[in-house]
Formats: C-alpha cells, structure tokens, sequence
C-alpha cells in the first residue's frame, strides 16, 4: 500500500500551490491515482444541491464538458478558478445546507406525507381561482449559497396574490425609505380579517397638536398593500410601474437584462387582474377610505365647470389617484411565478437583499431587515400570532395557495398548494411548514434551547452528533468539570454516547478522573454498556483506577465485561494522526459510522487526516468496518488509510469487521493482508 505516498509526492511536486486547493484535489481522487474523474467531480457538485444551469457555474461546467474523462491537479486548478469560493465551499462540505442530500431525503418524507391531505377549499372569490387542480402540491427551497431543493408541481405558475405584500412595501421602501412610507401605514398586528374596512388610528407623526391620522394598521393587510402600491412610481404611467415591479421582481429571483441564462419576469395575467377589479368591491371601498383620509397620494384635482348637455345630467368624477392605486395593486396580485422563483425570491430576502443566484443586491439590508419584522408578526392574516408560534419564521401567505417562508441567513421556502383553510392560508403550506420546524432547528427562537431531538440543517450531521457527545466526552476525558457544569447548565444530556456508545462515564473512568466521575453520578448519569459490553468499572479497572472501581462497586448494578476481538496482538500496528480539532476527528468518525462518504470527503478536503484518532483510539476505518460501511471502507483504504491501526484495546478495523460479522468488509480487507 502507498498510504499517504501519492499526497505526500503530490504536494511535494507543487509546493508553490497552496495546500487547500491540494486538499480539495486530494478529496475526489480516486484508487490512488492523480487525476480526478471529470464525472465524479459533476456529481460531487450537483449533489451538494447546485444547479448546472447557475450562472455561477456555467464557464466551470463548460470547461468540464470540454476537458474530457479525467482531470489532472495543474488543469483542476485552472477550472475552479471559474468560480473558485463556490466550488471550494461545495467540495469542503460549506454551502449553506451542508448535509443537501440527506435534507431532501427528510423532505421528500415530508412531502410524500402531507401529500396525503386533501382538506380545504378552494378561493371561490375570484373565478380563475376556482378553475385550478386542487390536487397540485410543490415545494421549493433556495439558500443563501443557491442549493436548490424542489419536489412536485414547483415549476408550475401560480397567482401570487397576498404574497407580493411584503415586496410592495420593500420596494416602497427602497424609493421613499422607512419614515415616509409609515406616514401612509402602519406597523402594528391588526387582529382583523385581511379585507377589513377599519383603518388604524394613531397620533399623527411629527403633529404636536395631538390629531389623528387613520391609515392602515401594516402593509400586509389589504388595505396597507393598496396604500404601499399606491406610493410607488406616482408620477409614472401604470404600465411604466408595472413594468418596475416586474423588473423588481424579476430580480430577486434571478432576472438579469443583459443576462441571457438568467430567468424570465413574472408573468402577468390579464384576466386575473379584470377579475379581481370586477368582483373587488372590498378593495375598491378601501381605496377611496384611503383617499377620505388624505393619506393616499395625489395630485390636487380642480373641478372643472360642468359641461354636460342633459340638465339632469352631471360629469361624475373618479379620482385618477384611487383607480391607479388600486390598478396596480390588482395587477401585482395577477403576477404569475413558479414555487422556486417565488422561494428564489424569498431566499434574496434571507440573504439581506441580495438575490444568492446573481448576487445582485436587489434590497438595502436596512430595507430587508425593517420588512422582516412586520412579516413576522402579521404575514399569516388573522392567525399569524398562531403560526408565529407554531412555527416561528417571517411568513406571507396568499389565496393562491402559495406560502413563503424566510429563514434568516440560511434559505427562502415556498409551498404551494391551492386548497385553504378558513383564514385564507394553504392547508399543507402550512403543515409542511410545521413539520419543517418540528424536525429542523430553524424557528427563530430555537437558539433559546438546547435540543438534541431536532437537527440543525445549517451543520453536517456527523457534526451535529458530534456536537451532542463530544464535547461532554473530551471535558470528561481531560477532567475539565468547568465545560461539564456549563453543558449542564445548558441542559446537554451528559448520558449521551458517541458512535461506539460511550459515554463522558466510560472516558473519565478510562482517564482517572475521579471529581468528573463523582460530579456525573451526582448529576444522574447511569452507568451504560458501551459497543462491546463493557461498563465504565472495566474502564477504571483495566487502567488500575482502584478509587474509581471502589465508587462503582457500591453500586447496585450487574455489570457486564466487554468482548474485544484481538486475533494478533503483538501483529503489526500502524500509526494513528492526531488532529487539534477533537470535534472535527469524532466528526469524521460519526460520518464512517453512517456511510457517508461525502461527510468523509468533505472532511479530506478541510485537511482532516483520514487516518485520525479518537480518544479511544478508534479511527473511522474502526468505526467504517464495524458498522459494514463498505463504500466508505473502499474509500478510506483508496485514500492510503493504513489498515493496522490499533484501538485502545488493540483491535484493528480487520479484528472489528470479524467481531461484528460484516462480511463484505472483513473480504474485502483480508485482501491486503
């Protein structure tokens, strides 16, 4: 075997290239060759949840597609240049979604779920609502880093309708800024139906005589929608300020004038809006409130002498300020996008104003940031406070059937489906949202708790079970009761064992340290069997701990001795690495536990020795053989981890793969033997 021979020669060669850019070549080699294969570094790429379409990658893929089957270190230089931070973010396991994979294969669990739901109705209100398949269903996520997640019927326009609210008022934001839009609405939950007439009343700004203003309570109430549309563009032509809508629009989900790869505008459907100026009494009552009010802009209109010829005739006047507002407003609604448009979209919002696909800035970050708030607390109609709850995450929903969701800083979501419950808000937009949130940590205040039952989608899940055991694990084993007492605090369950079930118990009666091993039975924590049976007292035992045997003796409990396979003890032992960053080994050991060649990939490429050990000794070809990780055995052996490696027990992989009756393993290392 040559080991680490090919890396070692392949930094050697190249020394005047950084060694990062070394890794990450290193991660996608394969039988120890040195060139990669142009195919597997596409796969490596389209998995991690990026698009060949991305603008972003296009001159990359391009370069791919003309380089031919295999690519060596000088030209894979050259290639990821292209687009360099991306392509290494991708490779070191570093976008937005780390584990993509395993996120949609939650997802799609979901989906298939609440696909079974079939509650609700349909918007009867406006006639082309009415006409759409019930049965339509599509989920689309986009994250800051442009990872595209989409299942179902999410390449299939639908009405926007409500859910243009919070980008009418962000755009009316951008042209006016804060203060002046909130001379015209207001910020504050209504508590009432979306279409309601009642207008808020405050003390007027800056009016030190103590009068009052009425506006709208928030701009996601339809008649703060009506007043944000109506300061937008005002000395414009209609079609000159749809048309800037559009194009707002169209940037934030990727649309670019002088791109040709970029997507298209959103679709504006005629009928839709003559629809809803036909059947919208509600709203046209609400522009001319809005005008009573004096706060609806417009220009001072004189009154003209009447000229009409009939004496019981006059000319009837209909201020030009109420129908454009409401034109436009009606015209907004009738836009037409897909769910991953629309996810595109609210992406651009998590990402603070810039759309993650072009990385144009579409949105000041001041703009972004004023919005969210107001679509937290009143995005969901009159159920918001419920859903802010329940779910925890700025929200606008629409009588579409479409539902955005904005997770700060990580991803946009958007649900479509067209059935509605009694507030108006899609029936499984909603419990795929729930179910989102009950299985990730992404509600906005899940930072205030220590939860171990839900994962965190913005770390690996190597990672995150490391970060449930191992910093326990290493305090205990160093006798650090500080970190201990913190965890504790925190309220870590410090019972939790890693991949080969031992626990902070096990490591510190292995290390000696008697205050951690009084400290954690004060705290509750049981004596448990590790991976081959034994108790924390054989731990203490085995390495002449007497004081530590003695506590575990007064204990009412029937241990068990543990079983470790050492067919050839005094055979040959081959050296383990050390690395400084513990979590970062039990990482890559959690991820040999699980098959998860990408998590071990991701790893090489950061420079986590592959050959790194535990404190137990263990490294993830133990960990990979015990648990018949084939894929992962084939590719920790290709990378030059050596195969005699000895554990604390001295077992090596080949002993583990035996004791563990994984076959394939056990076949496939003997034949190094």
């Amino acid at each position: 075997m040559k080991k680490h021979a090919f890396k070692a020669n392949l930094l050697e060669k190249l020394k005047s290239i950084s060694k990062r850019e070394a890794n990450l070549f290193f991660s996608l080699c394969e039988d120890q060759s040195e060139v990669i294969k142009t195919k597997r570094f596409k796969e490596v790429l389209l998995n991690s949840g990026l698009k060949s379409n991305d603008n972003r990658l296009y001159k990359l893929f391009q370069n791919l597609d003309a380089h031919g089957d295999k690519i060596v270190f000088e030209d894979f230089i050259e290639i990821v240049r292209t687009s360099e931070l991306l392509v290494e973010k991708a490779l070191r396991g570093e976008l937005a979604i780390p584990d993509f994979g395993d996120f949609s294969k939650n997802l799609d669990s979901m989906f298939e779920d609440v696909k079974k739901i079939k509650s609700g109705e349909l918007a009867s209100y406006i006639p082309p609502l009415a006409e759409v398949d019930p049965d339509q269903f599509g989920v689309a996520i986009v994250t800051t880093d442009g990872q595209i997640y989409q299942r179902g019927d999410c390449n299939v326009d639908f009405s926007i309708q409500s859910m243009c609210k919070p980008f009418n008022y962000c755009f009316a934001m951008e042209k006016l800024g804060l203060e002046k839009v909130h001379k015209h609405v207001g910020q504050e939950p209504s508590g009432r139906q979306f279409d309601d007439l009642t207008l808020l009343a405050r003390t007027a700004i800056g009016n030190l005589d103590g009068k009052f203003d009425r506006v709208p309570f928030n701009p996601m109430v339809n008649a703060g929608a009506i007043m944000t549309a109506g300061l937008i563009g005002t000395e414009e032509s209609h079609s000159q300020r749809l048309r800037y809508i559009r194009q707002q629009f169209g940037r934030l989900i990727g649309w670019s004038p002088k791109d040709e790869f970029s997507t298209e505008l959103p679709r504006f459907n005629k009928d839709m809006a003559r629809q809803e100026n036909f059947t919208g009494y509600n709203n046209i009552a609400m522009g001319y409130l809005l005008m009573a009010t004096g706060n609806l802009p417009h220009t001072q209109t004189k009154l003209h002498n009447d000229i009409h010829p009939d004496e019981d005739e006059f000319d009837f006047y209909t201020e030009p300020a109420v129908t454009e507002a409401l034109k436009l407003y009606f015209s907004i609604c009738s836009l037409e996008m897909t769910s991953v448009e629309f996810a595109t979209a609210a992406a651009t919002l998590a990402n603070s104003g810039v759309c993650p696909i072009t990385q144009d800035r579409v949105l000041s970050q001041k703009t972004v940031r004023n919005c969210l708030p107001v679509l937290q607390t009143s995005g969901m109609y009159n159920a918001s406070g419920t859903f802010f709850q329940q779910v925890g995450l700025p929200a606008k929903s629409g009588v579409g059937g479409g539902v955005l969701l904005i997770v700060p800083r990580l991803m946009g979501i958007c649900i479509f489906s067209p059935r509605l419950d009694k507030q108006g808000n899609s029936v499984r937009g909603l419990e795929m949202a729930k179910r989102l949130t009950s299985k990730y940590l992404v509600h906005i205040f899940d930072g205030t708790m220590t939860d171990t039952s839900r994962l965190d989608p913005k770390l690996p899940i190597a990672r995150w079970l490391a970060n449930s055991c191992g910093e326990a694990i290493w305090a205990a084993s160093n006798g650090n009761i500080r970190t201990l007492e913190s965890l504790v605090s925190q309220q870590r369950d410090l019972a939790e064992g890693d991949y080969d079930f031992r626990t902070p118990l096990h490591l510190a009666s292995a290390e000696g340290q008697l205050e951690v091993v009084k400290f954690l039975l004060d705290q509750g924590v049981k004596p448990r069997a590790d991976r081959w049976g034994g108790y924390p007292i054989s731990d203490a035992r085995n390495n002449n701990h007497q004081k530590i045997v003695d506590i575990f003796e007064k204990l009412n409990i029937n241990y068990t001795e543990p079983f470790h396979l050492v067919e050839n003890p005094k055979g040959k032992s081959d050296k383990i690495a050390k690395f400084d960053d513990e979590l970062m080994v039990i990482e890559l050991l959690f991820a040999a536990t699980r098959n998860d060649v990408e998590g071990i990939r991701h790893l090489v490429a950061k420079g986590v020795p592959i050959n790194a050990g535990d404190y137990d000794l263990r490294t993830a070809l133990h960990l990979a053989s015990a648990e018949g990780s084939l894929e992962v055995v084939k590719y920790l052996v290709s990378h030059g981890h050596p195969l005699f490696v000895r554990d604390r027990w001295g077992a090596t992989p080949l002993d583990e793969a035996k004791r563990e009756k994984r076959s394939s393993v056990y076949n496939f290392l003997k034949t190094f033997k």
